[in-house]
């Protein structure tokens, strides 16, 4: 968090005080069109690189079992709260969640990637400079206020002249040296079973290794049910309440 706006009022308290609980990733972008034509001038992306913020996450559940077990979407929740408690008075800044109730639908892949938060990948993620594929994108606020644009990346990005390991193993044949990503090929492989819990060619990446999620996070992210499951029997905790929503890959494989 370098750039000279993020050190001062109001921003500098907000992104510290997310950059704690491991939301260490941001740039800045131009707000998309329906931003825009509410008067909002900058969207600034937030993003968490490596396993900071589970760990966060787990520690909050390590002090209150509800954090897990009290929700659908608990670490949506968990994020949530962080940003409100963060910037608890958000005059000119109206904050996206990347929340299953969420105010409105925005996809932060276009925000992030011309805000310079990484390169497009032959896995349909951003690659990280330091993170690589072990970046999840998490937030987005839109601000009146007219913030200095951070830039997308210069370069072709890691994907140009490596020998595509991810395409190699990826039993879906979702993930192609030639080819965009296949979501529904992929998507059709977990609905049948495939790959339960992680990602073979996510993890087949060669870059940001030291940032690689550990295996209960990427058991979340893959699929919420089985993830929650396992990360209470690793807390010793009960799962009573809400038994995880998503991803839905029916949907995706559609």
């Amino acid at each position: 968090m370098t750039a000279p706006w993020t050190t001062t009022e109001p921003w500098a308290p907000i992104l510290s005080a997310l950059h704690d609980i491991g939301l260490n990733v941001v740039g800045v972008s131009e707000p998309d069109d329906t931003a825009r034509a509410a008067g909002m001038r900058s969207a600034v992306v937030v993003g968490s690189g490596g396993s900071a913020l589970w760990e966060a996450f787990v520690a909050a559940i390590r002090r209150d079992p509800g954090v897990l077990t009290d929700h659908a979407h608990p670490l949506d929740r968990f994020i949530a709260r962080a940003i409100t408690s963060a910037d608890p008075t958000p005059t000119g800044r109206a904050w996206v969640r990347c929340a299953f109730d969420a105010e409105r639908f925005v996809d932060f892949r276009p925000l992030a990637r011309s805000a310079g938060l990484g390169w497009p990948s032959r896995l349909g993620l951003l690659l990280h400079t330091e993170h690589g594929p072990w970046m999840g994108l998490r937030a987005v606020c839109f601000t009146t206020d007219d913030l200095p644009r951070t830039g997308p990346q210069s370069g072709a990005g890691p994907c140009d002249g490596c020998p595509a390991p991810c395409a190699g193993v990826c039993p879906a044949g979702a993930v192609s040296s030639s080819r965009g990503f296949d979501i529904r090929a992929c998507a059709a492989h977990k609905q049948a079973g495939g790959c339960a819990g992680s990602c073979l060619a996510r993890n087949a990446c060669p870059e940001g290794g030291g940032s690689r999620y550990p295996m209960l996070e990427q058991n979340y992210h893959d699929d919420r049910r089985m993830g929650r499951s396992r990360l209470a029997a690793h807390l010793r905790i009960g799962t009573d309440g809400h038994i995880g929503e998503g991803p839905y890959w029916s949907e995706w494989a559609d």
